[in-house]
């Protein structure tokens, strides 16, 4: 297992990065030790608070005392993690996700060490500022090549991906100005907010996050260009053009130069397994309607209630992702307790963290 350097300093920057996890501002924690935000602002820049002050952090944050006394490993920067939605998206909200991330991405490290897992590398040789549309083309189809999937659609994306040695998971404590959110130090991650229940959406936030890992690794993202950048990527390797343009030729979308077929934009939607908004998106990237054609088909989505889910959508299974909560509970329990203590975590922050993994628990013993 990798040692963590212990040490016998405070380090003001983990009670930063604690509090921030938990969503707490200077005020919260400075209400429950009964000082000022000052205070604690100033426990933060590296003054050591008192041992009857760490122990109540300690309960507040969820943590142990060697916490505190550890350097941090796989700190979270700007240029290494990407959000899938910037709209409306608080400050606090973005340090909460990027602070329980930078905890997630300790831990996985960890248990990771158990493991001998595929790496992940898989880069686009294009900078950023050179990416085209027939770049991305062409990036998507390569990748299909080498996991070996073929021109078809994809059954689970998250299979893919956790079979390429991503790891995929959902985070709590978000609220819905987060859509997803990829982090590319260390182990990549692709983190989906569980309140989002869209079975299309989710499978297109994968593809958007996987599109960032591949183009935007030490790029700043969020920007306009970026964006565009991913969701292109996403739909080119959710529906292939070639695929994508036979599927379209053997069930027609358009009934002369206005109309669609809501019949056939559904079937392709079932059989791609993507919203119809994407469905007429990729149709019009790739010159099959033209522009007014798929502004007609947005309004008509909207008009419909369908933006944020079409009655079809029932018909598509929801992926879960497996293997972060495989790994976790293949180490045992008592590894598990060992990695937790080594991190300075406790068991009730990670299950408040990872509300959908089931962790190892003490086996039943029957008593007589």
């Amino acid at each position: 297992m990798r040692e963590i350097k212990s040490l016998q300093i405070y380090r003001g920057d983990k009670l930063r990065l604690a509090r921030l996890a938990k969503g707490l501002s200077l005020e919260n924690v400075g209400s429950v030790l009964g000082v000022t935000r000052q205070n604690i602002s100033k426990m933060e820049s590296g003054q050591e608070p008192r041992d009857y002050q760490l122990d109540t952090l300690c309960l507040e944050l969820g943590v142990e005392k060697s916490f505190f006394y550890t350097e941090r490993i796989l700190p979270v920067v700007e240029e290494k993690c990407h959000f899938r939605s910037v709209r409306a998206r608080t400050k606090a909200i973005t340090n909460m996700v990027m602070a329980r991330a930078e905890l997630l991405s300790e831990l996985i490290s960890e248990i990771e060490s158990y493991y001998d897992l595929p790496k992940f590398q898989i880069t686009l040789e294009d900078t950023f500022e050179s990416i085209t549309t027939e770049s991305i083309e062409r990036a998507s189809e390569s990748l299909r090549r080498e996991w070996e999937l073929g021109l078809g659609p994809i059954s689970d994306i998250t299979i893919v991906l956790e079979n390429a040695g991503v790891i995929v998971t959902t985070i709590d404590g978000a609220d819905d100005k987060v859509d997803a959110f990829s982090l590319s130090s260390g182990r990549p991650i692709i983190i989906r907010n569980n309140a989002k229940n869209n079975p299309c959406r989710y499978r297109f936030d994968l593809a958007h996050e996987l599109g960032h890992l591949i183009m935007h690794d030490g790029v700043v993202t969020g920007c306009k260009a970026t964006e565009k950048q991913a969701n292109y990527f996403a739909s080119a390797f959710l529906m292939p053009r070639i695929s994508f343009s036979e599927a379209i030729e053997n069930f027609p979308i358009t009934r002369g130069a206005k109309s669609l077929n809501w019949v056939n934009i559904t079937k392709l939607k079932l059989h791609f397994k993507v919203s119809s908004k994407a469905l007429l998106y990729r149709a019009k990237s790739l010159g099959l309607i033209s522009e007014d054609q798929m502004r007609s088909g947005y309004i008509y989505i909207n008009k419909k209630g369908w933006a944020t889910g079409e009655p079809s959508d029932k018909d598509i299974p929801f992926e879960q992702p497996a293997l972060l909560e495989t790994m976790i509970n293949g180490i045992g329990l008592i590894q598990w307790k060992s990695v937790l203590q080594k991190l300075g975590l406790t068991e009730t922050t990670v299950e408040e963290f990872l509300p959908d993994i089931n962790m190892p628990k003490n086996p039943l013993r029957i008593v007589k």
